[in-house]
């Protein structure tokens, strides 16, 4: 027996110090997606299993709605996970919740699903979602819904960049305000701004303003329907969120070196929006003429095409992004979970990364993901910033806390353990049976 025990000891405090090196020093499974670089910040995943996911809102519950392109499958707080609703002729492209109801955004619709008595209702239709930027983005504040429309085109003429004009030859950018063209024609067959493919425009000529506009941001009343355009000149956005105090925050794409109207030079930008202004599109870009030397090349050179302007003087973005059509998704710290109070965070789809802005100065890496992740959707819930990965299929929760600095053990140095755990037991086992 006591050769057995001096055996069977040293087995079991080998055990016992797996256990340990797995409780107290071997970081959680590290999720091989993920790279966290802000060292106050830490991550969990939520949900698995939501590949294509294209957004997400919560209820006052807790409880999830996931957006896929057709469906919106409900996650309750319990775990239980079923389809609300699911309609194979839908293009979901965002989603919100409100007292008891889902608004989502499908092609040039806006819908209204009622969670009680599950009826299905178009709120808004004729939303002119052509062309190039066609997918609306919504978010509610109080009782109002903000929705995005995108440009039809580039820059405001339709060309041979514009692939959809086989199918949709009459497609072009419709204006919410009225405009006056200075009667420049772009491109070997010669096509005018706010005209369709192949069609001329006149000097003075001038185009009646049109509700809902391209290149806008429209407002509607949740309690009574009532809708009007809240901003417009925005090119495309493509990410917004609230401060406290209620500021709308948008990600606004630059023009692009495309078309028969290529802008070279331009980025990204985070602009706050506010009701009533001008913006620029598509005589400038980030508080800027097209005709300034930081945009270089381009046919015709680099001209005006309206012939008046609303102001000379459209306002400057809080922030100038170093890259080009990859700012993705928005969400604003507006209750200080995670460091500054409105710290604004954005998604960069060419780098992968999650990065914060504080209004001042340089921006922050805070969160570097992998190749195949594909941010959808930013959201903070409660004291976390809810990321959807609709690429790989999670919702991560990034919240405030201390990453476990202690040994990054392996998995092949646990079972290394436990197989000398193992021999030891047989061992002993073998031990005791030979000594009787």
């Amino acid at each position: 027996m006591k050769k057995f025990l001096n055996v069977l000891i040293p087995c079991a405090i080998v055990f016992l110090a797996v256990l340990l090196l797995k409780k107290y020093y071997y970081n959680q499974p590290i999720n091989q997606n993920i790279i966290v670089k802000n060292e106050n910040l830490n991550y969990k995943t939520r949900y698995k299993g939501l590949k294509d996911a294209v957004d997400f809102t919560m209820d006052q519950n807790g409880n999830y709605y996931i957006a896929y392109r057709d469906n919106i499958q409900l996650i309750k707080n319990s775990g239980q996970s079923y389809d609300v609703l699911k309609k194979p002729n839908l293009n979901i492209s965002s989603i919100e919740y409100f007292e008891n109801k889902l608004y989502f955004s499908s092609d040039t619709k806006l819908y209204c699903y009622d969670l009680s008595s599950k009826n299905l209702i178009e709120a808004m239709k004729d939303l002119p979602n052509y062309g190039d930027y066609r997918n609306s983005l919504i978010k509610i504040k109080g009782d109002y819904m903000y929705i995005t429309i995108g440009a039809v085109t580039n820059s405001g003429v339709v060309g041979e960049d514009n692939k959809w004009i086989k199918d949709a030859p009459y497609i072009h950018d419709i204006t919410p305000k009225d405009i006056t063209l200075k009667g420049l024609d772009f491109g070997k067959d010669k096509t005018g701004a706010f005209q369709s493919y192949r069609t001329k425009s006149i000097k003075g000529q001038i185009i009646p303003e049109h509700f809902p506009g391209n290149a806008s941001v429209i407002i509607y009343n949740l309690k009574t329907g009532n809708s009007e355009t809240f901003a417009w000149g925005i090119r495309n956005i493509t990410g917004m969120d609230f401060t406290n105090e209620g500021k709308l925050i948008a990600a606004v794409g630059g023009i692009e070196n495309r078309g028969s109207r290529p802008i070279k030079g331009d980025c990204d930008y985070l602009y706050e929006i506010k009701k009533g202004v001008w913006y620029g599109w598509p005589d400038y870009s980030g508080g800027d003429p097209v005709t300034s030397p930081r945009f270089r090349g381009g046919v015709n050179g680099l001209q005006f095409i309206l012939e008046n302007h609303t102001t000379t003087n459209p306002p400057a973005p809080i922030y100038q992004h170093k890259n080009l059509s990859s700012i993705n998704s928005v969400a604003v710290d507006c209750a200080g979970v995670l460091g500054e109070k409105n710290c604004i965070y954005f998604y960069d789809k060419l780098n992968n990364e999650l990065y914060g802005f504080n209004g001042a100065g340089s921006v922050k890496e805070e969160v570097k993901f992998n190749e195949s992740t594909k941010i959808s959707s930013l959201k903070f819930s409660g004291k976390s910033l809810m990321v959807l990965d609709g690429s790989s299929g999670y919702l991560y929760s990034i919240e405030k806390g201390i990453v476990n600095k202690g040994l990054n053990i392996s998995k092949e140095f646990y079972a290394y353990l436990l197989c000398i755990a193992v021999v030891g037991i047989i061992a002993a086992l073998k031990l005791m049976k030979s000594s009787n």
